[in-house]
C-alpha cells in the first residue's frame, strides 16, 4: 500500500505541475507524512521533501519544454527571480533540517490547504492588461523580483518546494505577466531550484539516497510523465478553469490530510466543545 500511496501522490504532484506550476511538495509531501510509514519517522519530513524535490526536476524540465513549445515563456522579465532563488534555496534546505519533523511536515499540510483555497478564490490572477513579452523591468519590477526572489528562495529549501505558486502570483500579479508565460517561466526556474534543494537535502541526508531509492524512483518517474500529459491540456483550455481545478483538488486533499493527521486532537476538541 505504501507504493500505492507514493504513486497516488506522484500523480497528483505531476498534475499540478503541468496544470499550474505547482511544485510536487504541495501534493506529495502531505501525502507521503501522512499515509506512509516510512516518513513517520524523525526525519520523515525531510525526506519526503527531498524525494519531492527530486521530482520537481524532470517534471518541471519537461513542463517547461511544452510551454516553450507554445512560446509561454519570458526569462527577460524572470531573471532577476532566477538568480535570487538559486542563491537562497540551500540556506533555506539547511534551516529545514535544523528546525525538525514536527514543524516541517504540520506546515506542509497547511501549506496545502492555503493554496488550495487560494486557487478557489481567485482561479486567475492575472491582470486585466499584461506586460507585453520580453518587456524590461522597471524600478518597481526589480524591487519586487529581489524582495520575493530571496523569500521564495529560501522556502524553496525550507518547505521543499519549488516556489511554483508563489512564483506564479509575482509574475502575473505583479510583474504582469500572462497566466501561461508565468507558468512556463516558473517551471523553468523551479528545474534548476529544485535540482540544488534536492543535493542540499542528500548532502546533509545521505541517507535519502540509500534508504528511499525505490520509492524516488517510482516517484520521479510517475510525476514526469503525469506532467507532461497534464501541461499539454493545460496549454489548451482557459486559465479560469486550470485554477478551479487545482483549487478544488488541492482543497479536497489538504483538509483529507489534516483531518487524518490530527484526527486525535480533533476527537479531543470536538469533545471538548459538545460537553
Amino acid at each position: 500500500m505504501e507504493y500505492f500511496w507514493c504513486f497516488i501522490a506522484a500523480l497528483g504532484a505531476g498534475i499540478g505541475t503541468g496544470l499550474a506550476g505547482l511544485s510536487a511538495a504541495t501534493v506529495m509531501v502531505p501525502i507521503l507524512i501522512v499515509l506512509c510509514p516510512s516518513f513517520a519517522g524523525e526525519t520523515g519530513a525531510y525526506h519526503a521533501t527531498a524525494i519531492a524535490l527530486a521530482s520537481d526536476i524532470l517534471g518541471s524540465a519537461f513542463t517547461t519544454s511544452i510551454y516553450i513549445r507554445h512560446r509561454n515563456i519570458d526569462l527577460k522579465r524572470g531573471w532577476i527571480m532566477l538568480v535570487c532563488i538559486v542563491g537562497m534555496c540551500v540556506a533555506g534546505s539547511a534551516a529545514a533540517f535544523a528546525v525538525g519533523n514536527v514543524v516541517l511536515g504540520g506546515f506542509s499540510l497547511l501549506l496545502c490547504v492555503a493554496i488550495g483555497i487560494r486557487f478557489l478564490v481567485r482561479p486567475d490572477t492575472s491582470r486585466d492588461r499584461t506586460v507585453e513579452r520580453g518587456a524590461r523591468l522597471d524600478k518597481k519590477g526589480v524591487a519586487v523580483s529581489l524582495f520575493f526572489g530571496l523569500t521564495i528562495g529560501f522556502g524553496t529549501g525550507f518547505v521543499g518546494s519549488g516556489g511554483g505558486m508563489m512564483m506564479l502570483v509575482v509574475f502575473t500579479a505583479f510583474l504582469g505577466m500572462e497566466r501561461k508565460t508565468a507558468v512556463g517561466t516558473s517551471t523553468f526556474i523551479m528545474t534548476f531550484t529544485a535540482l540544488i534543494a534536492f543535493v542540499s537535502h542528500s548532502m546533509i541526508e545521505p541517507s535519502i539516497l540509500f534508504d528511499d531509492w525505490p520509492i524516488l524512483i517510482l516517484c520521479v518517474i510517475t510525476e514526469t510523465a503525469a506532467s507532461i500529459v497534464s501541461a499539454q491540456f493545460a496549454n489548451r483550455v482557459n486559465s479560469k478553469t486550470v485554477g478551479l481545478v487545482t483549487g478544488a483538488v488541492l482543497t479536497v486533499l489538504g483538509v483529507c490530510m489534516v483531518g487524518i493527521n490530527y484526527h486525535a486532537q480533533i476527537a479531543v476538541l470536538l469533545s471538548q466543545v459538545v460537553r
